[in-house]
């Protein structure tokens, strides 16, 4: 991953920050945030992205880091401020290359040393962080809501919280596959 793509990791108190904008009762913001992101997930599906929730995680990242430059001014539906960067966020989206666009899917040679990548990436995650990934990833569609509010519950903690530590890890991960693959590329040339 490149030094401007790599994850920003959200502070505590931006997202703290960023529920009292949404509401200054806690129960009230935290509901309005759920909508919110849901309502994000839902468009950014319904444009066939392949990663909604990443890139509505994402987009409420940099929604909160706005906050403090935004709250004293802002006036309106703060959620049409979430959707207008949302936007920005599907179009640089569209704009990254593709895996698919990078090494052709005949190559099986790329693949294999990508998968050999993996393995050795995940390796290389403390016991913990290796659960949590293997877990996270491990169901598809309702299957894997449910999985996850479990393994929130199991770890003690929110589903937010759970996702940007799936993220965390992943862009980890990432960035080791990217390195790993780039170093094999270069031993063989």
């Amino acid at each position: 991953m490149s030094p401007a793509r790599q994850l920003k990791v959200l502070q505590k108190t931006d997202f703290d920050r960023l529920l009292w904008w949404l509401d200054p009762n806690p129960e009230c913001a935290g509901e309005l945030y759920e909508k919110i992101r849901w309502r994000l997930i839902t468009i950014l599906a319904s444009r066939g992205c392949r990663i909604p929730e990443e890139l509505a995680d994402e987009t409420i990242d940099r929604v909160a880091r706005r906050v403090p430059d935004i709250e004293a001014t802002y006036a309106g539906d703060k959620s049409l401020y979430f959707l207008g960067v949302m936007n920005n966020v599907h179009h640089e989206y569209l704009k990254r290359p593709r895996l698919s666009e990078l090494a052709p899917p005949e190559n099986s040679a790329v693949n294999e040393q990508t998968y050999l990548c993996l393995d050795k990436c995940i390796a290389k995650l403390t016991p913990h962080a290796r659960e949590i990934i293997e877990q996270y990833y491990a169901a598809d569609k309702r299957a894997k809501i449910n999985l996850r509010k479990r393994i929130a519950v199991a770890l003690g903690i929110s589903n937010s919280n759970l996702r940007l530590r799936a993220l965390r890890i992943r862009a980890k991960l990432q960035t080791c596959i990217e390195q790993c693959v780039n170093g094999a590329q270069n031993d063989v040339e």
